[in-house]
């Protein structure tokens, strides 16, 4: 699944992250 929005921060490692979505629904 793909999210386009800014992402706020990843980990490598763990394979995931948060991205702020650019709808604004949290």
């Amino acid at each position: 699944m793909i999210y386009t929005g800014t992402v706020k921060w990843f980990d490598g490692k763990k394979g995931f992250g948060f991205i702020e979505r650019e709808d604004g629904d949290d």
